[in-house]
């Protein structure tokens, strides 16, 4: 069964709507079989309890959702057992859906005002997001690129007369400083060819045998 909150397997049981918060009482969804030995219609309910688990504001106002939570009685394997719930995050006591949308919200917002949006504690979000980060931090990798985006291909390139330079004064450009041996490609990017690196010299004291141009 799909009720008017889309989730599904709950019942609604009632419903309470204040000035600033919204509360809905949902039956859980019943078990099929055994959380421990898997024995299907063996088992009989033992108890309840109502658990509060935020969700998703309606209409700019809090929800919180009071789930029915039943403790059930294997007669099969004589264990007590208290079924998971569809669709929570229990370590957070909210919806699944609440959990993403906070740990997007948390990394565009003060955890403040996420917390006071969405009705929960300051700590809570943090947590939240303090726990998405270090997730993608062990999945990013950081790496460091081997051909760096210079414009400056050729160092000699301002070997010739400056006219805005006073006459005189020495060149600005670093192969006005060179040897004729030694102006050779820098590793760089060239605008119309993409990326450009040196090629090691063809022997000890040789020149260099060209630019090699990458992808």
């Amino acid at each position: 069964m799909i009720n008017s909150l889309s989730l599904p397997g709950y019942q609604l049981v009632d419903s309470e709507e204040q000035n600033e918060d919204i509360h809905f009482q949902l039956e859980a969804p019943t078990p099929v079989a055994c959380e421990g030995c898997g024995v299907q219609g063996e088992f009989v309910r033992f108890g309840k309890h109502d658990v509060p688990y935020r969700d998703l504001p309606i209409h700019g106002k809090r929800v919180t959702l009071w789930v029915v939570r039943r403790r059930y009685t294997c007669r099969a394997c004589k264990t007590t057992f208290r079924p998971q719930l569809p669709e929570v995050v229990d370590g957070f006591r909210m919806t699944l859906r609440l959990h993403e949308y906070v740990e997007k919200e948390a990394f565009n917002h003060p955890y403040a005002s996420v917390a006071d949006t969405m009705g929960l504690d300051e700590k809570t979000v943090r947590d939240i997001f303090n726990a998405r980060a270090e997730f993608l931090g062990r999945w990013h990798c950081f790496e460091t690129t081997r051909i760096l985006g210079i414009d400056e291909l050729y160092p000699d390139q301002h070997r010739g007369e400056d006219p805005a330079r006073p006459a005189g004064h020495p060149p600005s450009g670093r192969g006005d400083q060179l040897p004729d041996e030694d102006k050779r490609p820098v590793e760089g990017q060239d605008r119309q060819h993409g990326h450009v690196e040196s090629l090691p010299s063809s022997g000890q004291g040789g020149a260099a045998t060209g630019p090699h141009r990458g992808r």
